[in-house]
């Protein structure tokens, strides 16, 4: 506002001293899941993935229509994988936090990137 000549130093001043020390930025929603893989040092084809969270929130709607004892298998199984997280609707927004910015390498040389915005 003060670049755009809408405000004065003095009333730049004002609103500045008027906001709490530590208030944090309002964030807003993530729209997408973004997946990047690169080869470390090549320029070759990478993978950039960018996927709709409302899709992964359709997804967890309609994971309501498999079977209990279809979707108990398939959470054991993820368990034994290591994979000690079950999506569901009520906790979608933890796990959409939780992917905020992950960087993975692999033996490869790839570099796999996993974040939301």
């Amino acid at each position: 506002m003060l670049a755009r000549g809408e405000i004065t130093v003095d009333e730049a001043d004002k609103l500045l001293a008027s906001v709490p020390p530590n208030a944090a930025p309002a964030r807003r929603k993530p729209r997408y899941l973004h997946i990047i893989i690169e080869k470390a040092n090549e320029t070759g084809d990478r993978v950039n993935l960018r996927i709709p969270i409302k899709l992964l929130a359709y997804g967890l709607k309609l994971s309501r229509l498999i079977p209990p004892t279809i979707r108990d298998k398939v959470n054991t199984a993820l368990y034994t994988a290591g994979m000690n997280f079950r999506i569901t609707e009520e906790n979608i927004a933890e796990f959409i936090d939780a992917l905020t910015d992950i960087s993975v390498e692999i033996d490869g040389g790839e570099n796999v990137r996993i974040y939301c915005r």
